[in-house]
């Protein structure tokens, strides 16, 4: 293709077309006058000049061309793109309304003698589902009913897979049986406008009274799609929402499972997408109970993502879905999961009717506190264990209770070392058949690594700590906070704060962390050089000196900055104080897991 008229295509130039001569040519006789570099294609993708005026959306330029050479219109590039397809897919509808217009007063169907008369499409003519190329039936020659080689779609298919609402409207007015066209892919006009977010083509349709089609790819429907049309604006139908409205007509869509086996609930459910769960429960409550490939109902799935309110509307409109269990025999309380990294997240957010099968268990006869321990969750633990009526002491099908489980599992030490302390403090029990794990004595509390683990790198991380923190320490007892008085009429040196109770505590925890780190040093020292069994001994002692110095080092910088700051900023120091609390718990949260 001759590259200033490229240039005058993509720019929208028709001074280039000054120099045709004659009207409404045809392919022979544009050859003919000597015109046939407008006829010429791009080396890469075989695109015409409509295609490319097409696609930068000039339509003054495709007018201009369709004056001289219509027949480019019908032409396809190397991909079966036509330019109308081309002009839909990148939205251009004043582009789409010039290729379109002159073909949209009747159907053109192509007969064995190669000529068109005008006709409407007859039953079979354009079939539910993914055209077959081969049809030896008449195909409707409409330009934007030409399907392109990659997934056999339509321009109406592709305006809509890009979100070009006004230029399906306009394809759809044009040509409304085209709501039945499904491509190679599965994908239905209805399912790619619900998946789009095209909601007034999707009201068009629904309010059309004409067949459409809900097919889509991958066993997929418009329901499933439907997830961001909520229906809060123009898109409302007769006072209820487009979703509303597709339930009522077709509501088998509902119970239709995709290829993996979920239902459009169970996709609204694990995306949290609240108005398409709550305009089915409207349609259906009983829908709450249908359960997806895995069994898993609507509840289920909630409660495994710690969707709360979801599991208070489902309840509240399902009562009996409290009765669910998936294929291992889990309930609602069994799954349940926090979405907070804390106790909170439970309490007080799980719903009532939830709390009832606190003692429930499963088909291995575990309650969720059996799962909670199994699964190292500590924070599910210390919120089953607030309830009044749990049952410490029940037992599953091996006779094991929750404690008998947490002493059986050694993988996450750290974590069953905590659950150990908090099931022991509430009373828990052991179960019916003596504990045959190893525990050390003095309690799960000595235990801090495994015995057979190699120590040394955690012994070299161990003193590269201590050594920071004897160092800071050392030194910040010489940079006493306040400074020190230099005046005649006192005693030169002194501490300036030295009567301050805060300066005090500075010091005291100060020495603290110093003589802590340094003596972890030594253990640490000596732990390099003896035997396995005494080395993790001192080993799991000094992790324990050396988490006291840490503690210490943080208070000594609390006491020193309140020292110097509290009789001129109290309100700081207030705020210093209260940060530095909140960084306490929140390492014991991180700790607990």
């Amino acid at each position: 293709m001759d590259q200033k008229l490229y240039k005058a295509a993509k720019e929208g130039n028709v001074s280039c077309l000054s120099v045709i001569d004659g009207r409404n040519t045809t392919e022979e006789e544009a050859m003919n006058n000597h015109h046939g570099k407008f006829l010429k294609r791009t080396q890469h993708g075989n695109n015409n000049i409509l295609h490319i005026a097409a696609r930068a959306g000039r339509d003054t330029f495709v007018a201009k061309t369709l004056e001289h050479f219509p027949f480019l219109s019908d032409q396809v590039n190397s991909k079966g793109d036509s330019p109308v397809l081309v002009a839909a897919r990148f939205g251009h509808l004043k582009v789409v309304k010039t290729l379109a217009e002159p073909n949209n007063d009747q159907f053109r169907i192509q007969d064995e003698n190669g000529t068109y008369s005008s006709s409407t499409p007859r039953q079979g003519d354009v079939e539910e589902g993914p055209v077959d190329h081969q049809l030896d039936v008449p195909i409707p020659q409409y330009p934007w009913r030409v399907k392109n080689l990659k997934q056999y779609t339509t321009a109406l298919h592709e305006a809509l897979r890009n979100g070009h609402q006004n230029v399906a409207r306009y394809l759809l007015g044009l040509d409304p049986e085209m709501a039945i066209l499904v491509n190679d892919a599965g994908e239905s006009p209805l399912f790619l406008a619900a998946e789009s977010c095209c909601q007034l083509f999707m009201t068009d349709i629904l309010l059309s009274n004409r067949p459409y089609s809900t097919k889509g790819p991958h066993g997929l429907n418009p329901l499933h799609a439907a997830r961001h049309c909520d229906g809060s604006a123009l898109e409302c139908i007769a006072g209820g929402t487009i979703i509303s409205e597709l339930i009522k007509q077709n509501p088998d869509l509902m119970r239709k499972l995709d290829d993996r086996g979920k239902a459009a609930i169970h996709h609204a459910v694990e995306a949290d997408y609240w108005v398409l769960l709550d305009q089915m429960l409207k349609a259906d409550p009983s829908i709450a109970l249908f359960p997806d490939a895995e069994g898993y109902t609507a509840l289920l799935r909630a409660s495994s993502r710690g969707y709360w309110k979801v599991c208070e509307r489902i309840l509240q409109v399902c009562p009996e879905s409290i009765e669910a269990r998936n294929d291992k025999g889990q309930h609602a309380l069994h799954l349940a999961r926090s979405r907070i990294p804390a106790p909170l997240g439970y309490v007080g957010k799980i719903p009532p009717e939830m709390w009832e099968l606190v003692n429930v268990g499963d088909d291995e006869g575990n309650t969720p506190l059996h799962l909670a321990v199994k699964d190292n969750y500590y924070t599910k633990v210390i919120s089953l264990t607030s309830s009044a009526s749990i049952n410490l002491g029940a037992v599953n099908e091996e006779g094991l209770t929750a404690l008998d489980l947490c002493e059986s599992d050694w993988k996450h030490i750290n974590r069953k070392r905590l659950m150990w302390f908090h099931l022991r403090r509430r009373g828990a029990s052991r179960g019916r058949h003596p504990n045959e794990q190893e525990v050390p004595v003095g309690g799960m509390r000595q235990v801090i690594r495994s015995p057979n683990e190699d120590m040394k790198p955690f012994i070299n991380t161990l003193a590269l700590v201590a050594a920071l923190i004897a160092t800071l320490t050392f030194a910040a007892a010489f940079t006493m906070p306040g400074g020190y008085q230099s005046s005649p009429d006192n005693l030169v040196g002194v501490a300036t704060l030295a009567n301050k109770a805060a300066l005090k505590v500075f010091v005291l925890s100060d020495t603290l962390a110093m003589c802590f780190s340094i003596l972890t040093l030594f253990l640490l020292l000596t732990a390099m050089t003896v035997e396995q069994d005494v080395s993790f001994s001192l080993t799991n002692t000094s992790g324990l000196l050396l988490g006291i110095a840490l503690y210490a080092t943080l208070v000594a910088f609390i006491c020193g900055i309140f020292a110097v700051i509290a009789p001129k900023a109290l309100w700081v120091a207030i705020v210093m104080e209260f940060l530095s609390h909140v960084n306490l718990k929140l390492y014991g949260v991180l700790l607990s897991g």
